[in-house]
């Protein structure tokens, strides 16, 4: 899954896209894969001290400027969450980059559907389905909505999968801020809440110097600045968040390891995604909460107390769930 970082010239887009990379000299032109914090991942470690410990993983992409030209709009329909960087200093006017953005994205959307529109009533399918959609979508698109904030039956949404429409895109925006911001955030809260998007504060200079501290020091340092997390983990869970995708845990002293799904999904396709040998041959999941687990991390105790429960292929995997596949091929 790809996230694509843009925003205008000058926002601090790329220095965001080094901080990620922990490096100054990152090269911005290629898309870089980043591990997902989990701190349940970090305990199965210290209970199994296993060879090898496997995180979930992200893409990001820099798109360059001038970032809403027309060759940079292949590369973000092909991402699945768009990053809108805001450069919240020097000339602040954060409400201005924010609605100049989603018109450009609009803008770009509606040409799109105008073609397709245009195409199909040329080949004589203009009552069709498909056709009196995109004639909503263009009354919704007019108003200055996004088509993220458009209710869509599940059949209408695959109609329009494979035009990967920009303005339908989960969008995080970063006010990116160094110390006090020039513009105070809320003043734009409710137009980004409004539009269906969600807002970070990130100082991507700051988050850029801190990856120079050695990793085992940098808790404290942002524990002494009042954080909790670093900006970049807080974008990198977000980002994930935004995918509508959760993770599955397995653990042993081999490895222990994330697994990617998207959210709904059932036991038998878990099993699928670590191999489909264990899919076509389901038998059951052993499965377990991670938060029970952690409270008492014993299976052999959990087992005689009867609290690993027995999953078929029907059940729906929850987020943090710790599974063991039993399969006979």
């Amino acid at each position: 899954m790809n996230i694509a970082l843009t925003g205008y010239p000058g926002c601090g887009r790329s220095t965001l896209f080094r901080a990620l990379a922990g490096s100054s000299a990152a090269d911005t032109g290629k898309p870089l894969t980043v591990l997902v914090p989990d701190p349940r991942l970090d305990f199965l470690e210290t209970v199994h001290s296993p060879q090898r410990k496997v995180h979930a993983t992200a893409v990001f992409t820099d798109i360059p400027s001038p970032a809403f030209s027309p060759r940079n709009a292949a590369a973000m329909r092909s991402s699945a969450v768009l990053c809108l960087v805001l450069e919240n200093y020097a000339l602040g006017e954060l409400a201005k980059q924010f609605g100049d953005a989603e018109s450009e994205l609009l803008i770009e959307d509606m040409s799109l559907m105008e073609k397709r529109l245009a195409r199909l009533r040329k080949e004589g399918s203009g009552s069709s389905r498909e056709a009196q959609l995109i004639e909503r979508l263009h009354v919704h698109m007019e108003s200055g909505s996004p088509l993220r904030t458009m209710a869509l039956a599940e059949s209408e949404a695959e109609l329009l999968q494979p035009y990967a429409l920009l303005s339908r895109k989960p969008m995080i925006v970063v006010s990116n801020r160094m110390g006090e911001p020039v513009t105070p955030e809320e003043t734009i809260l409710q137009e980004v809440e409004e539009h269906g998007c969600t807002l970070l504060r990130i100082d991507a200079g700051f988050e850029l110097e801190l990856t120079e501290l050695p990793e085992e020091d940098r808790p404290e340092f942002l524990a002494s600045m009042g954080y909790e997390a670093s900006g970049l983990d807080r974008l990198i869970r977000e980002a994930w968040h935004a995918m509508d995708l959760i993770v599955f845990l397995t653990m042993g002293p081999d490895e222990v390891r994330a697994w990617p799904i998207r959210r709904g999904a059932t036991a038998v396709e878990a099993a699928g995604v670590i191999h489909s040998d264990l899919a076509r041959g389901f038998i059951r999941a052993q499965t377990i909460a991670f938060e029970r687990y952690r409270e008492r991390p014993d299976t052999a105790a959990l087992k005689e107390r009867g609290e690993l429960r027995a999953e078929g292929r029907d059940y729906v995997v929850q987020d943090g769930d710790i599974l063991e596949i039993r399969f006979s091929v």
